[in-house]
């Protein structure tokens, strides 16, 4: 009996002993001790971020961030949902004045917290991170390409950490890896840690945009580039701005820097041939010239049964007897008959035709249409067409505006790229280039890139600018340009855009303003519409005396209404000595 007592007592001794170990004040770290080493090592605690169908865990992302972020953090939450059972708030990174964040945050992408800033500042372009500092786990990168992939790592990473609806992760996790490795040569831009932005331009092009800065961080930028094993192809100066191009054995990267703006920037894409932008020895055969061809008669409007101008064709004809086409207008067989007669017209050699650059403006079906047309007609196989510029827009910002219907020809267009011109090199347009042929300049001076990331709201914001060049005779070309578009011009060129003929934005439509054509103060107006059926059948007389078409004819000497006439202008081009300006109908 007094033995059983003895055990009785033990057992309430150990007892007594664990209930006040349980009720100290200074917690116990549970402890590894290596028979081998006799060393002890404290072991590392999970993280419970979900436990017992519950979470004091909530998903923080910028405020005022992008939808693709906005998707990115809801991807997050329902795959912590579909593993756990349980919804985690959602909020925005918001603390009020004197506040302090929570301590348990799923934070995802650049926000206010110092762990996020701080995660992101060791990372490449490209990169993304995932770590848990402290209680936050933090889903880190520069742009949203690599977020994007940082998240649907951490979703997998939450399948592979929950264990009956438990959701854990080490103290200690931390993971860097490669998210979009387009970006991951580029250096960083501007001083440790400054934040850039980074736009998907489609067509595997992508640009870093730096606000607030200065020419001598972009200078440098240019030198942080050669240390990175890029190689200057080409620099120049145009107006009060800066554009370099930098090449390597598998990217080219435009970089431009505009002076009124302060702001840098610089896209990168797979190499392509780039040969259209260096001078080359050549034969000079024939005058160089421009045509403006009229389109009237060759289009009917299936509502009121009138015949219109659809969209813009102009031929450059170049001094070796190759060609720039400009667009073509409309999607109907009788303008890709046109487009191709008058090339043969023009042609020296009518069996080797040969279009050194086929340029599209925009993605309008006014415009891409003509070009369409001509490759389904086959004509594209009794000619050599070199190379195909462009800067069409994504599917992204042409669906935030009301006319997305007629946009799909920009993927009609990059389809047909592919499938029937595989010989082609096909360029995406950047502001600042110079392309260089058979005698010929085209600078561009305006892509859609010029106002990313800002959301489009109106097609004709994208349509390109640029003015070509030969004999001393300069072509500004303004597409459909829109009001908007030309508020920029003369902000960004002022005097610098005068050249000596100027075709009329949007067919006279709005888009060109008094200003713009104040600066370009051109002599002859080349004005790519119709003479019988003009915006909506109200006629020439009707739209010529609008304000920024008044202005445009006042200051020049001529006037070229292309109607369903070509008019073919050999250059260099003296306008007639006239006391009155001479529109010809």
């Amino acid at each position: 009996m007094k033995k059983q007592h003895g055990i009785l007592l033990c057992v309430l001794l150990v007892i007594f002993a664990i209930l006040m170990q349980g009720c100290t004040n200074e917690p116990v770290d549970p402890i590894d001790t290596s028979a081998d080493t006799g060393v002890v090592t404290p072991v590392v605690q999970d993280l419970s971020i979900v436990a017992d169908g519950a979470s004091a865990y909530s998903i923080i992302v910028r405020e005022g961030g992008s939808d693709a972020l906005t998707e990115m953090s809801r991807q997050v939450r329902n795959a912590i949902k579909e593993a756990t059972g349980v919804q985690l708030a959602w909020t925005d990174d918001f603390i009020e004045r004197g506040g302090t964040a929570p301590a348990a945050e799923i934070v995802i992408g650049i926000t206010n917290r110092e762990e996020s800033i701080s995660a992101r500042q060791d990372l490449a372009y490209g990169e993304y991170a995932i770590r848990v500092m402290g209680e936050k786990i933090i889903i880190a990168a520069w742009d949203e390409m690599s977020l994007r992939a940082g998240c649907e790592a951490f979703c997998s990473l939450v399948q592979e950490n929950t264990v009956d609806g438990r959701f854990t992760l080490k103290q200690d996790y931390a993971v860097t890896d490669v998210g979009f490795a387009a970006l991951k040569d580029m250096p960083h831009y501007g001083e440790a840690g400054e934040v850039v932005q980074f736009v998907d331009l489609d067509d595997d092009c992508y640009m870093l945009y730096a606000s607030d800065t200065d020419e001598a961080e972009f200078k440098a930028y240019a030198g942080a580039l050669e240390s990175a094993g890029y190689t200057q192809f080409a620099s120049r100066q145009f107006g009060n701005n800066l554009h370099m191009i930098y090449t390597s054995e598998d990217k080219v990267i435009h970089a431009s820097y505009v002076a009124k703006d302060k702001d840098a920037r610089i896209s990168i894409e797979d190499a392509y041939d780039m040969s259209i932008f260096t001078a080359s020895e050549y034969e000079k055969i024939c005058e160089p010239s421009v045509s403006l061809v009229g389109l009237e008669c060759y289009g009917k409007d299936s509502k009121t049964g009138v015949f219109n101008q659809i969209g813009l064709c102009m031929i450059f004809r170049l001094e070796d007897g190759r060609f720039i086409i400009v667009d073509g207008g409309g999607y109907t067989q009788d303008t890709a008959g046109l487009v191709y007669s008058n090339l043969r017209k023009l042609a020296v050699d009518k069996n080797n035709i040969t279009i050194a650059a086929w340029i599209l403006t925009h993605a309008h079906g006014d415009h891409t249409g003509g070009f369409l047309k001509f490759t389904e007609a086959k004509y594209h196989t009794r000619v050599t067409i070199q190379n195909i510029i462009h800067h069409f827009s994504t599917p992204e910002q042409y669906a935030g505006i009301e006319e997305g219907a007629d946009s799909g020809r920009s993927e009609q267009a990059r389809k047909t790229f592919i499938n029937e011109y595989p010989n082609a090199t096909i360029i995406k347009a950047h502001t600042g280039q110079l392309i260089q042929a058979g005698g010929v300049e085209i600078e561009m001076l305006y892509t859609y890139e010029d106002l990313e990331p800002s959301p489009l709201e109106y097609h004709n914001t994208t349509s390109l600018v640029f003015r070509v060049t030969a004999q001393d005779t300069s072509v500004m070309v303004l597409g459909d340009a829109s009001n908007r578009v030309s508020l920029r011009l003369v902000a960004v060129y002022g005097d610098y855009l005068q050249s000596d003929m100027v075709q009329i934005a949007h067919h006279g439509y709005t888009g060109g303003t008094i200003a713009l054509y104040e600066a370009i103060d051109a002599d002859v107006v080349l004005w790519p519409g119709g003479v019988d059926s003009f915006d909506g059948n109200k006629g020439l007389e009707a739209i010529k005396f609008r304000g920024y078409n008044a202005k445009a004819l006042e200051l020049a000497e001529e006037a070229y209404v292309a109607g369903r006439a070509v008019y073919t202008l050999i250059l260099p081009y003296t306008p007639e000595d006239v006391e009155e300006t001479k529109v010809i109908k």
